[in-house]
């Protein structure tokens, strides 16, 4: 009987233990298809946040950029490093014919206010700012703040793209690089040419009361339009290597004032060719300033030209050498009897890290003219890259 009661009494606990680890495994299967569900929504809203949805604006908005820094060591000069450019660039696609494209650049790393209260070292510019019209075909408008199109450098100057460390000093001095204005652009293909391509622009213009060309720029900050220029180009690259085009700007007058009184144009040819590793690359450009003052009067020409010659033994490396000849006051007068003729040797390589990541040395030898100047010979070296 004592047995009996026994056998009973742990046949009862047996069963209960086991209802008990039956309920517990089921409570713990249920709280864990609980925490899944919320793992689940705790992802998704995680992906909402990082991934925002083409509703939002970011599946059509392509960020770029480049940047490039530079070391000189040249005679007569100090030893100097500097961060040269730092450019984003931010693109969106409206619809499929109207597109936004912007740059903002800073030169020399940092603005700083000196003692005098005006500011030294760096700058930050709005390069670019427009909205591009696809109106029909390859035929586009394009209305805001516009890179000019003439020349190599002025619209391609990604540090990836040219030879030395500096830009070259014809498209730095005559073609005043980068160069923009507020613009109304039209341009695309002429439909009977293959490769053939134009350009016209209705823009702001130089302001300079003595000729200046490169500081005549207002790069679009309140820019006076009392007169506006107008450019024309034609491109041709419809020969496998072959990149040669032209370009005219007339301004009525370059001093912004009212009597119109200094007219001025620019007419620019370049012609580049490539072909298994070799290239080559030749500009000219002139300017003509009409009725300057007599102190000025041998600034009524400006020109300049540059060849080029490089080669790519293998795909990480280029080597080149560019001879160049410029004069911002070419125009012979009695109050400028001296030669200011400036002749300029380029010689070096470019090592790339990649496609678009590039180390540079760039051998200087220049030849200055100008009673009082002194030749800057020597070497830079620069690293670039763009994205």
């Amino acid at each position: 009987m004592m047995l009996n009661k026994l056998a009973t009494a742990m046949l009862s606990l047996s069963v209960a233990s086991s209802v008990y680890a039956q309920t517990t495994e089921a409570e713990i299967a249920s709280l864990k298809a609980q925490l899944k569900a919320q793992q689940a929504q705790i992802d998704a809203l995680v992906a909402a946040v990082e991934q925002p949805t083409t509703s939002q604006g970011f599946a059509n908005t392509t960020l770029g950029g480049y940047g490039e820094a530079h070391y000189y060591n040249y005679d007569n000069a100090p030893q100097q490093y500097d961060a040269y450019r730092f450019v984003l660039y931010v693109g969106h696609k409206f619809s499929n014919t109207v597109r936004l494209h912007s740059e903002l650049e800073v030169e020399h790393a940092l603005i700083r206010d000196n003692p005098t209260g005006t500011t030294n070292l760096g700058e930050v510019e709005l390069e670019q700012m427009f909205i591009e019209w696809n109106y029909a075909g390859k035929q586009n408008l394009s209305i805001g703040q516009i890179i000019l199109p003439i020349g190599f450098l002025n619209e391609t100057h990604e540090p990836e793209t040219f030879y030395g460390t500096k830009r070259n000093p014809i498209e730095t001095n005559l073609i005043p690089t980068t160069w923009w204005e507020g613009a109304v652009k039209a341009s695309g293909l002429i439909p009977t040419v293959d490769g053939l391509s134009y350009n016209v622009l209705v823009s702001t213009g130089l302001k300079t009361d003595s000729a200046a060309i490169r500081s005549g720029r207002q790069k679009g900050a309140k820019a006076v339009a009392e007169d506006l220029a107008y450019t024309l180009g034609v491109n041709y690259r419809g020969i496998a290597g072959l990149d040669t085009g032209i370009a005219y700007q007339l301004q009525q007058d370059i001093t912004q004032s009212v009597g119109k009184t200094n007219k001025a144009s620019l007419m620019e040819a370049h012609v580049a060719y490539s072909w298994q590793g070799f290239s080559t690359r030749a500009l000219y450009a002139r300017w003509d300033v009409e009725d300057l003052v007599a102190a000025d009067a041998h600034k009524a020409k400006q020109d300049g030209y540059f060849l080029e010659a490089a080669y790519k033994p293998i795909e990480q490396v280029g080597v080149f050498a560019r001879y160049s000849v410029w004069d911002n006051e070419a125009k012979n007068t009695s109050s400028n009897s001296e030669d200011s003729e400036k002749q300029q040797w380029n010689y070096g390589a470019n090592y790339y890290l990649t496609p678009r990541v590039v180390l540079k040395l760039d051998i200087q030898d220049q030849k200055l003219a100008t009673l009082g100047t002194v030749d800057e010979d020597g070497f830079s070296l620069g690293i670039g890259y763009s994205f």
